[in-house]
């Protein structure tokens, strides 16, 4: 199983981050995969969301995406879900350790409470090799309870002004990384 963790750093009056997706409106994650079997990289970029589920062809289950690798032809499948909702200001205290341990994400990786795990990814035969945070609709929500758009640029960052505090909000270093659980 992986996983697909973000972070970030706010500014003062932010509370937390959250992906823009809901079954009405479903966000499309856009990743760049390498075939495991025989190391291919897709010739395209692909696209798909947490809400639409297709039937395997051959056997039991659902899938996000499937795709033949076009080099060896095997077929490949993503099943994503949810897993943590948003990232926090102060993320270590909202995270659900006891859930975390039991998908193998504790802690004992460097940094990882840091990090939200916003998707959960059963892949097979694919891995991920890049994922276009850019291309995703964030909400940002602040102290204040007010709520923002949010659209990163290419290296990570998010400036805008909160008209009711009068202050700027921005978002600074956001990164992801995948990691393996259970």
């Amino acid at each position: 199983m992986l996983y697909l963790l973000i972070t970030a750093e706010f500014s003062e009056n932010i509370e937390k981050l959250y992906v823009a997706d809901t079954e009405t409106d479903p966000a499309e994650y856009s990743f760049k995969l390498k075939c495991t079997k025989c190391g291919e990289l897709a010739e395209k970029v692909i696209h798909f969301n947490l809400f639409e589920k297709h039937e395997n062809s051959g056997s039991k289950g659902e899938n996000s995406f499937t795709m033949k690798c076009k080099f060896c032809e095997s077929d490949n499948s993503i099943l994503a879900n949810s897993f943590e909702h948003s990232l926090f200001a102060q993320q270590a205290e909202h995270s659900n350790n006891d859930r975390r341990k039991k998908f193998g994400l504790n802690g004992n990786k460097t940094d990882i409470n840091s990090y939200a795990a916003i998707m959960q990814l059963d892949s097979r035969g694919w891995d991920i090799e890049n994922f276009f945070f850019n291309e995703l609709p964030f909400k940002v929500e602040l102290r204040t309870g007010t709520v923002m758009d949010c659209q990163f640029d290419e290296d990570g960052t998010w400036y805008d002004y909160d008209d009711e505090s009068g202050e700027e909000v921005n978002i600074v270093d956001f990164k992801y990384k995948i990691e393996k659980g259970k």
